[in-house]
């Protein structure tokens, strides 16, 4: 998926502003429809089973990744990309299986887990898809891709579980969710923070491969260099999965997001000034690092708050909130990089960090988070 970019550009899109066009689009599109449809598969995973749900996500993931292989145009490739949004969410699939299987003082860690796993994927996945786009080109990382899927698909048809809730079914300090209480704190506060985080992680991944471009005044060598970088940021994501978010169960998590926002917005400030691709990657891992926290320190929270009965109409919607943000996020670097510059995304990457940091903080001295 990070090589989207070039992709297209092996299409027939070459003109920068139109290349800059559609490769905020083509994000941006995927990320609507599943929030569109994250709260419908939700809602499903709690009546028919979670298992279920991670079975049709990788199913329909498989087909739609194997498909853009073959893709003849920009246009097919965008068509395919809405179906993705509305037909995969594994991830969502996966959290809500696990959220409810686990215990609350076990849940940041728990979560974390798995998001350092889904990260570990995400280094493997840009690096060999890298070197694949080198050699063979881009159709046949595509395949590869759908290949991976469908194994993955096989191994949870054999191997899932489906867990048992029962174990907290009995807890009544639990919140039974209902779509009313989005408004509500804390969990309105908490789907706000997760829109903004989503917004921010994505702002510069989707044009990654331009700035690298941009960089080396080069295409050459340009799908492996940001191959690496991919997948170096998702060793520090996974690695800051494993290790701060386990902090979650032991200290207050309102206070932790704090501090991850803001130490995140200031390691991403030097990318703006630093116009050299090794700075630029330097300080980019060590913002990804801190932001890797908090996503899954925001789910668990999420989870420890709600009945294990109603997690995956929640996952839903917090599916929803995140996939806002990342709709919003390309199509705000678009208009970044036609009226302004590449550069200017990193610029906004660590002010929104900021924000997120700000929002949090009056949030709480309101004593609503």
């Amino acid at each position: 998926m990070p090589f989207i970019p070039l992709y297209i550009q092996q299409l027939g899109v070459t003109a920068p502003e139109r290349l800059r066009f559609w490769v905020g689009l083509l994000d941006a599109v995927p990320s609507l429809a599943m929030g569109v449809m994250a709260p419908v598969w939700g809602l499903l995973s709690d009546r028919l089973g979670r298992k279920l749900m991670i079975l049709r996500a990788m199913i329909f993931g498989t087909v739609i990744v194997g498909c853009m292989a073959i893709a003849g145009n920009v246009e097919t490739v965008f068509v395919l990309r809405i179906a993705q949004g509305m037909l995969t969410g594994t991830i969502t699939a996966a959290a809500t299986l696990v959220a409810t299987g686990t215990p609350s003082n076990k849940m940041s860690s728990a979560l974390g887990l798995l998001s350092s796993s889904t990260f570990i994927g995400l280094s493997f996945g840009p690096l060999i898809g890298g070197v694949a786009a080198e050699v063979f080109g881009f159709r046949v990382s595509f395949l590869i891709g759908s290949s991976i899927i469908f194994i993955g698909f096989v191994l949870a048809l054999i191997i899932i579980k489906e867990p048992k809730s029962t174990l907290m079914s009995g807890r009544t300090d639990k919140v039974r969710f209902s779509p009313g209480l989005i408004f509500t704190a804390p969990f309105g506060t908490l789907f706000i923070l997760i829109l903004m985080e989503r917004f921010s992680r994505m702002l510069p991944r989707t044009f990654l491969p331009l700035y690298v471009q941009q960089l080396r005044a080069t295409p050459d060598g340009v799908s492996a260099i940001t191959g690496a970088i991919s997948a170096a940021g998702g060793v520090a994501t996974a690695l800051a999965s494993l290790t701060l978010t386990r902090l979650g169960d032991r200290h207050d998590r309102s206070t932790l997001l704090r501090i991850f926002f803001a130490a995140a917005g200031v390691a991403a400030m030097p990318i703006f000034f630093k116009q050299n691709l090794i700075w630029f990657t330097v300080f980019y891992l060590v913002s990804l690092y801190l932001i890797g926290a908090i996503y899954p320190l925001l789910q668990s929270q999420l989870s420890t708050m709600t009945h294990p009965s109603n997690r995956g109409a929640v996952f839903g919607l917090q599916t929803s909130a995140a996939s806002v943000g990342w709709f919003f996020s390309p199509l705000a670097g678009s208009a970044i990089a036609i009226y302004l510059d590449l550069r200017y995304i990193f610029l906004f990457f660590s002010i929104s960090l900021f924000l997120s940091f700000v929002l949090l903080s009056f949030l709480r001295r309101m004593n609503v988070e």
